[in-house]
């Protein structure tokens, strides 16, 4: 079994993806990265097949291929249950409903410091890991 989470992170910004999983990266986060949802939601096909887990997405909700929403949309398809933190500079009430409709875990609005995210991060995947692994 892995021993460090594993975070897919998606964003069409390559700045922000860049120092995003440097971050996460330092925090002991393993971290695979998507320029869009849809290669987001070819990465979880992919790690589905090869028996590997992806234990926090991290999504962008503007992009121009597959937005956050639409990402999640597909998981809900797939049949994956993955706690999502969406990431957007503009969240108003109706898409905070639609999203949490979707699953959607919680939301951090950019922009945000490296460290926000982190704690934001390691708030998720504890709570998580409570619920999903019984500790």
């Amino acid at each position: 079994m892995d021993a460090k989470p594993r975070i897919l992170i998606v964003d069409d910004e390559a700045d922000f993806l860049f120092s995003a999983s440097v971050a996460l990266r330092q925090a002991g986060y393993e971290v695979v990265k998507a320029a869009d949802g849809v290669e987001a939601l070819s990465i979880i096909r992919e790690f589905r097949r090869a028996g590997k887990r992806i234990d926090l997405l991290l999504t962008d909700l503007r992009m121009p291929s597959l937005c956050g929403l639409e990402i999640l949309k597909g998981m809900e398809e797939l049949q994956v249950d993955i706690p999502v933190i969406a990431m957007t500079g503009d969240c108003d009430d109706a898409l905070r409903e639609d999203l949490a409709r979707e699953g959607c875990t919680e939301f951090i609005e950019k922009p945000f410091e490296p460290h926000d995210l982190v704690k934001q991060v390691k708030k998720v995947l504890e709570s998580f890991a409570y619920e999903g692994e019984g500790k």
